[in-house]
């Protein structure tokens, strides 16, 4: 059996860290660079530039990485598979294929194919709402591109065929991951299921590159002195499907089995994690530290591998119309009372707006008896969406807008930043599926061949109803002994992120014997009660809820959480990002006896 393969992340987002890649190649000793410059969002932005610019549409960000990298991946022969392509993968391809020329290097580049199947948009193709399975007429737009998400099925066959580089578009956020692992040891597409769903649970972890190295993580406190220039994580992973989860050698940040279950918990949709090419059930997955805490490394263990849905994600995005915002600051006393104020004067001043969307939110809450201006100030946002231009152009918000400054409230100011009272376009995306049968999936060489790939016959159908429970043995919570009432987030940590227009949040708990008051204490009524005024009618809001035993961690999936997503969204988190610590922030009863042994 191989060695395992060492994998490397080098980028979590579209412009992380631009020199991460070098830093890694110089400093770790690796089989592959994988990074994910890709989201929800990114579709939506490069089909904009498109329109402008056909030789756009790729991550330029990550084309200078490589550039900067490249001689020392050519020599060390480091595979580096990726989904900067975006919406242009032969654009990308081929400015990569002028670099290797113009450094004399030798290197074989290959495209994968098959994401965007913008053809079938209009056709008898089926896109089924993700979750509803509406039809896409039902959105009410007109998609302009439709990308399918790939799994690793042609990266396997482009490194198979001796590529160097691999460039994908759409793929999912672990499918690279997948495709190395299962190429490095000739693990079976159609049977190796389990190794298959270890690889799945190995792309999950790293490709968010440092949130599993020590950022956006609960429990960071004591280690603010290295969470400055956080270095990226590696995953090793054996031919048996074991992971141990490391980082960049002589790097800052670190990597230890809580941070790494906060990781895992991110953007799950519940049990099951949903892949072209695999289903893992991740509920018995194990996160243990091995040897001292210092060594950075964590053994990831139990995932089951099942077939594959016979369906794939697919993103649709069209133009949603136009949107501008303002904001306005408001300090000193009687805050809600200016903030209505405002609130009266905007309403009378958009009384004959066409706006298709309004939405005009107090952030924050000035400090008491605050010792500087800034500390004492909050922030009114105004934002305002409209289908036509002319519907939120110049005269119809911001003129109207910088018109009540002199007759507003006491101490009124707010940002003179007024571009952004300039109307720009938006789109939206709709979540969707499509038969993995209607898609052409292929690897194309550097010489022109193709080579078509297929699924296995084993597909299943895909069920949206995802599994959701209260937990099935809760505790009388009395019997935890006697409360005091303190921040959820003392004793718990969360992690939460977004799926489209749903929000994902898990909390799991340090010790043993606090989880049952954890499964007891946070059922779906009570985690719909700690949203409060966000969610003000919960009848009305549908969250699922499920639990991961092994890592002491409960876990609830908020449907249409966050106003269309990303791309859309009136929101200021509309990623979700914030969620967690928002809701640890609420006071609730906690137990003393797990006060007492100290807080997060």
């Amino acid at each position: 059996m191989p060695a395992p393969i060492r994998i490397a992340n080098v980028s979590g987002a579209t412009g992380d860290a631009p020199h991460a890649m070098r830093r890694m190649v110089d400093a770790a000793q690796i089989d592959a660079v994988t990074g994910d410059w890709l989201s929800e969002m990114n579709i939506a932005w490069n089909s904009i530039a498109m329109k402008s610019d056909p030789t756009a549409g790729y991550d330029p960000g990550f084309l200078r990485q490589l550039a900067e990298s490249l001689d020392a991946v050519a020599a060390r022969k480091i595979k580096v598979v990726t989904n900067a392509g975006a919406l242009n993968p032969r654009q990308l391809v081929a400015e990569i294929r002028k670099l290797c020329a113009a450094r004399g290097l030798d290197l074989k580049v290959a495209l994968v194919e098959g994401d965007n199947v913008s053809s079938l948009i209009g056709t008898a193709e089926p896109f089924g709402h993700l979750d509803t399975a509406e039809p896409v007429a039902a959105w009410g737009r007109t998609p302009e591109v439709a990308i399918a998400y790939l799994g690793c099925r042609a990266i396997v066959a482009a490194l198979t065929a001796g590529a160097d580089i691999v460039i994908c578009g759409r793929v999912t956020d672990a499918s690279p991951v997948i495709g190395l692992a299962a190429w490095w040891h000739g693990w079976d597409l159609d049977t190796d299921l389990d190794m298959l769903a270890a690889g799945l649970l190995a792309g999950h972890l790293i490709e968010c590159g440092p949130y599993v190295t020590g950022a956006n993580f609960s429990g960071f406190k004591p280690f603010l002195d290295t969470l400055v220039d956080v270095g990226f994580p590696i995953a090793e992973i054996a031919g048996d499907g074991g992971i141990v989860v490391t980082k960049q050698p002589n790097s800052n940040g670190y990597v230890r089995a809580a941070n790494v279950r906060a990781q895992f918990l991110y953007e799950l949709q519940g049990e099951l994690y949903y892949n072209p090419d695999v289903v893992a059930d991740v509920t018995g997955v194990r996160i243990e530290q091995l040897g001292p805490d210092s060594d950075d490394r964590v053994a990831v263990s139990g995932a089951r591998g099942l077939p594959p849905p016979d369906t794939t994600k697919v993103l649709l995005s069209a133009v949603g119309g136009y949107q501008a915002e303002a904001y306005f600051f408001i300090n000193g006393l009687d805050v809600a009372e200016k903030a209505q104020m405002m609130r009266n004067q905007l309403a009378a001043a958009f009384a004959d707006s066409r706006f298709s969307k309004l939405a005009i939110s107090l952030i924050g809450a000035p400090e008491p008896n605050a010792r500087t201006q800034s500390a004492g100030t909050c922030m009114l946002r105004v934002f305002a969406q409209a289908e036509k231009k002319e519907d939120i152009d110049a005269s119809a918000f911001k003129i109207p807008i910088y018109a009540i400054r002199m007759q507003s409230y006491p101490g009124y100011h707010m940002e003179l930043d007024f571009r952004m009272m300039e109307p720009k376009m938006f789109m939206e995306l709709w979540p969707a599926t499509i038969p993995t049968s209607a898609l052409n999936e292929r690897a194309v060489l550097d010489d022109g061949t193709e080579i078509a790939v297929s699924h296995s016959p084993a597909l299943q159908p895909y069920d949206r109803a995802r599994v959701s429970y209260e937990t099935p043995d809760p505790v009388p919570l009395e019997s935890f002994g006697p409360t005091v009432d303190l921040p959820l987030g003392t004793i718990v940590h969360a992690r939460s992120g977004d799926k489209a227009n749903n929000s994902n949040v898990g909390f799991f708990v340090r010790h043993d014997d606090e989880y049952p008051w954890l499964r007891s204490f946070l059922t779906i009524d009570r985690v719909k009660a700690l949203f409060a005024d966000d969610i003000p009618d919960p009848a009305a809001v549908k969250v699922e809820r499920c639990e991961f035993r092994n890592i002491l961690a409960v876990h609830f999936r908020v449907m249409d959480f966050l106003d269309g997503g990303i791309a859309s969204s009136s929101r200021i988190d509309g990623l979700g990002k914030g969620v967690g610590e928002y809701l640890r922030s609420r006071v609730v009863p906690l137990p003393e006896a797990f006060v007492a042994r100290g807080r997060i």
